[in-house]
């Protein structure tokens, strides 16, 4: 029986999540099949690396009939929640699993408009998936007790299954320094810890680059540079080689980050707090350190530390790590998949 992963997005790292599962089932040797968006603004690159890929106008009906029958012959598994996936995840009768790597925490802000929107449609896929798995137990936990559906985990892949082709982009983006700490992605969410980074960088000699979201609490000092857009991939491959470290300061501990995946896939040690999130992963002095989650000034301290050569990293010792989350990965699905075959 066929698996098909099924990734709508237009842009994200999910798609690299979807790419590594799909190249882990077929470790496994089972039949793996992608099923993208035509939109997907990488969709002519992964057709020249995955030319068995098939790619879908999920807005189509005459695509939405065509995938529909293509899916009720296999088990679906839905990697990330979003409008384009309602109807067809809603229709199918075949087994299909839905991936969850969000929240339903708001303990840390105000929920709005959209969380109320994301909420429901996580909600949709949630009681109508023959299977939903998370990325951790917090947030298995969180669905038992918001939906009393049980849930499985599957820990977020590791990027050294992707073909190599996928990350040959490397766009020099240009700084006003060369020394810099990294983080990236949606750190313009409360719940990423931004506030805490912000705090521990300012009113030092440490430089800080904030890059995928805007950030309308940067304190606008000269060593917080806050790029405050989409970055592409090239770009943000060049970032990541560049940096001294990417610091995750998530206070959410239930989301696991394809941020952490990527700093790994690129050698680079992360600085992340100590929570279920990150203490599989990080090694200290080997593949990254730890601080008091929400603690800026232990943030700085360390900070400081690896600023000064105080510590030490081992790009071996990630790419091990690497393996070892692509490992676990693999054992997670062959349980859950065993279910289904």
């Amino acid at each position: 029986m066929e698996v098909f992963f099924v990734y709508p997005g237009k842009r994200g790292s999910a798609l690299e999540c979807t790419l590594a599962l799909h190249e882990i089932v077929k470790k496994l040797g089972i039949d793996s099949k992608l099923i993208l968006s035509n939109d997907n603004d990488r969709a002519t690159k992964v057709k020249k690396i995955y030319p068995d890929a098939e790619f879908y106008d999920f807005f189509s009906i005459s695509d939405f009939l065509r995938l529909k029958k293509r899916l009720e012959s296999g088990i679906s598994f839905f990697t990330i929640v979003s409008p384009k996936i309602l109807p067809i995840f809603l229709s199918l009768k075949s087994k299909k699993i839905f991936y969850f790597h969000a929240t339903y925490d708001y303990s840390l802000s105000k929920k709005n408009i959209n969380d109320h929107c994301m909420d429901f449609m996580h909600d949709s896929l949630i009681k109508s998936s023959t299977l939903t798995v998370a990325t951790q137990w917090p947030l298995a936990w969180q669905i038992r007790n918001r939906l009393g559906v049980e849930a499985e985990v599957l820990s977020h892949p590791s990027y050294s299954s992707i073909r190599k082709r996928l990350f040959d982009e490397d766009t020099e983006v240009e700084l006003p320094f060369k020394k810099f700490f990294l983080d990236f992605g949606a750190v313009d969410k409360f719940s990423k810890g931004t506030d805490v980074l912000l705090k521990a960088a300012k009113g030092t000699e440490l430089n800080l680059v904030l890059a995928g979201g805007r950030i309308s609490r940067n304190p606008h000092v000269e060593n917080i540079l806050n790029i405050d857009r989409w970055m592409k991939e090239g770009e943000l491959h060049n970032l990541l080689k560049r940096s001294e470290a990417v610091i995750l300061p998530y206070l959410t501990p239930s989301q696991f980050s394809g941020c952490l995946a990527l700093a790994f896939h690129f050698r680079r040690p992360v600085l992340a707090p100590f929570s279920p999130t990150f203490e599989k992963w990080i090694d200290e002095d080997k593949t990254g350190w730890f601080f008091s989650l929400g603690d800026s000034d232990d943030l700085r301290e360390k900070m400081y530390k690896i600023w000064g050569g105080k510590t030490k990293y081992s790009k071996i010792a990630i790419a091990a790590k690497e393996k070892e989350m692509e490992k676990k990965t693999m054992e997670d699905l062959k349980r859950i998949l065993d279910q289904f075959l």
